[in-house]
C-alpha cells in the first residue's frame, strides 16, 4: 500500500487547490484495484491474510472504496477485467459485479458525471471475467453499455458544444493504442 499512499501524497495538493477554488472535482480509477495474489502473501498488518486471491474481492473493493474515497471528493471506478477476479468467493460474473457496483456505490458499471459546462466525464466499465471468450484478459463492454453510450452521445452533439471525455480499461481494439496484454472488445457484432 505503500505506493498508493505516495502516489496520494502527489494528488492531495491538486485536489485540495482545486476544490478550494470551487472547480467541480472527480477522481477516476481505470480498474484492477487489486492484485492477483493470494491474500495471505500480500502485507496487510492487521488484517487476517487467506488463502483466496485478492483481486475482485469484498476485501478488495471495500479497500479500494475506503482509500478512493479518502481524498474527500466523489470518485468513480471503470470497472476492469480483474475486477471481476472473485473466483474464490463468486460463483459468476454477475455477483461479482453486484458486490463492485453495492461497494463502490455504483447504480450499474457505466457513469456519466458533467464536470464544468457541456463537459462530461463518461465511462465504461468490464462486465466479463469467467465467462471471457478467449481469455480472461479480454475487456468486454456489453450490449447494454454500448446502447447506453450510443445515445449518450447521441444526446450530447459535439455540434452543440459538448465536450466528452471517454474512460475505458483498455484501449478499444483497432484504436491503434497499445495496453499492456489486452484491448477492448465488444460483446455484439458491429458493421
Amino acid at each position: 500500500m505503500e505506493d498508493y499512499y505516495e502516489g496520494r501524497s502527489h494528488f492531495e495538493p491538486i485536489v485540495e487547490d482545486a476544490t478550494s477554488r470551487g472547480v467541480s472535482t472527480t477522481l477516476v480509477s481505470l480498474g484492477d484495484l487489486g492484485e492477483s495474489k493470494p491474500l495471505k502473501d500480500l502485507d496487510w498488518g492487521a488484517r487476517q491474510p487467506q488463502s483466496e486471491l485478492f483481486a475482485g474481492t469484498t476485501q478488495c473493493h471495500e479497500l479500494a472504496s475506503e482509500y478512493l474515497g479518502s481524498f474527500g471528493i466523489p470518485y468513480e471506478v471503470v470497472g476492469g477485467n480483474h475486477d471481476l477476479e472473485g473466483i474464490d468467493e463468486f460463483a459468476t460474473d454477475k455477483e461479482n459485479i453486484e458486490a463492485y457496483l453495492r461497494i463502490h456505490n455504483k447504480p450499474s458499471p457505466q457513469f456519466i458525471r458533467e464536470i464544468a459546462d457541456k463537459t462530461l466525464l463518461v465511462g465504461l466499465g468490464s462486465t466479463v471475467f469467467r465467462d471471457a471468450k478467449y481469455t480472461s484478459h479480454e475487456v468486454t463492454i456489453d450490449d447494454e453499455q454500448l446502447a447506453w453510450f450510443e445515445d449518450t452521445v447521441k444526446k450530447h452533439p459535439a455540434e452543440e458544444g459538448w465536450k466528452i471525455f471517454v474512460f475505458t480499461h483498455a484501449p478499444p481494439i483497432g484504436s491503434g493504442l497499445r495496453g499492456a496484454s489486452c484491448f477492448l472488445s465488444f460483446r455484439r457484432d458491429r458493421p
